[in-house]
């Protein structure tokens, strides 16, 4: 009983300080976490941020731990918050509660990965999501560091070197944080238009308490933390079965599988999957997935540089008088994103929204429907946008293909944040 009084009034407590927190703009990356002058500069810093991010992307799975941790977003049209209640058994099992508070942009729900699926509670819908294939195993659907309840990676093996490769990785002090001591590492994209980040990782297990995101112009646009965290090695199989209520419903979502080659994905597809012929510097393919739902097949392919992805979806025109709609309006099916603005692409024109971190851009041509997501500066999504060829004779397909995309938002916003 007295660790659950002391949990409610570390919460009480966490959303008091928030509502003064997401009032105000962070200033830029560079007026902010100075550490001391030269740490992040010498060889043997560099060496031991290197070493430590290895061991975050290889061995972080490996942690078990309970935790409470805030996340708080910027965004251009305002900002949000919230608390959330993590408990993480390693390999692959993890329960994420959200707390209400006056911060948060929705109420209290449960998301929970038991290493086959993902379960999603919603009270306030009455809704159960089940997304079949997507536990965060180390096979498939791992995230780049800070993303995920203490480690990760978006390229699988290669993500290490992607990173080393395209980031200036180094190690900016020694900090205390959550009653524990951290590293400071600061990654610092080598190529322009991507986004850095810094973060705490704790100097005895290969976890990270704290991320700070800072978009392409140096400003900050998320931070997440542990403001209480134990390591446990034992924690009980029962809570990591969701208990869904009575009449409650349970809508599976479309399971997409795993990535494959490009050449695989084409071969699989019902149609011609066209592709950008430009890809910003840093970025390699890392596969794609094909989405079934009724008749209708949807391309997904993603690209990263180790540490951030981008995403571009492809559907096949619309046979017969299933035409679709003028009006571009895919991804507020979940009331996530911002009808944004209009701008000028080869030959048409397409609407380039925000969502929190992310920028995403939509069109249509030739029948054909496009959408990017990532967080990268909008001037690489509108040039990958030039640059996509598509086929002479497109093939119609006969049906929008909202589900993927819903999918693709569920996984994106709900559970990466």
């Amino acid at each position: 009983m007295n660790r659950r009084l002391a949990a409610a009034a570390m919460v009480a407590l966490i959303a008091t300080v928030l509502i003064g927190i997401v009032a105000y703009q962070p200033a830029a990356e560079t007026q902010a976490n100075n550490g001391p002058a030269g740490s992040g500069g010498s060889t043997a810093g560099r060496n031991l941020a290197l070493a430590l991010l290895r061991d975050v992307i290889e061995k972080g799975d490996e942690v078990s731990f309970r935790a409470t941790q805030t996340i708080i977003l910027w965004y251009p049209t305002g900002s949000s918050a919230c608390i959330t209640n993590v408990v993480h058994r390693a390999p692959n099992l993890t329960r994420t509660e959200y707390l209400p508070s006056a911060t948060a942009t929705s109420g209290y729900r449960v998301v929970i990965s038991d290493g086959d699926s993902t379960w999603h509670y919603e009270p306030s819908l009455g809704v159960v999501f089940h997304m079949p294939g997507t536990a965060p195993d180390r096979a498939r659907h791992q995230k780049p560091p800070g993303t995920g309840p203490g480690a990760v990676s978006a390229a699988g093996g290669s993500a290490f070197s992607l990173i080393e490769r395209n980031y200036a990785v180094s190690l900016v002090s020694t900090e205390s944080l959550a009653g524990r001591r951290a590293h400071v590492i600061k990654l610092k994209p080598v190529n322009p238009g991507n986004p850095s980040r810094r973060i705490w990782v704790d100097t005895e297990f290969p976890f990270i308490l704290r991320t700070e995101k800072y978009r392409p112009n140096g400003f900050m646009s998320s931070l997440s933390f542990y403001n209480y965290i134990e390591f446990v090695p034992e924690i009980d199989d029962d809570t990591f079965r969701l208990q869904v209520p009575p009449g409650v419903a349970i809508v599976t979502l479309p399971d997409a599988g795993g990535l494959v080659s490009l050449e695989e994905l084409q071969k699989k597809a019902g149609f011609t999957v066209p592709v950008p012929r430009f890809v910003p510097t840093g970025y390699i393919l890392e596969g794609g997935t094909l989405t079934q739902r009724g008749d209708v097949q949807v391309a997904h392919i993603r690209f990263t540089d180790g540490l951030g992805t981008i995403s571009f979806f492809i559907a096949p025109p619309l046979s017969g008088a299933g035409r679709r709609p003028g009006g571009l309006s895919i991804a507020d099916q979940f009331d996530t994103v911002s009808l944004g603005r209009q701008v000028s692409l080869d030959g048409t024109r397409g609407q380039l929204a925000d969502y929190q971190d992310a920028k995403l851009l939509r069109w249509l041509k030739s029948g054909y429907e496009f959408t990017l997501i990532g967080e990268v500066d909008e001037s690489l999504l509108l040039q990958m946008a030039d640059s996509v060829e598509l086929p002479q004779s497109p093939e119609p397909s006969k049906d929008p293909f909202g589900g993927s995309v819903i999918r693709f938002f569920y996984e994106f916003f709900w559970t990466g944040k």
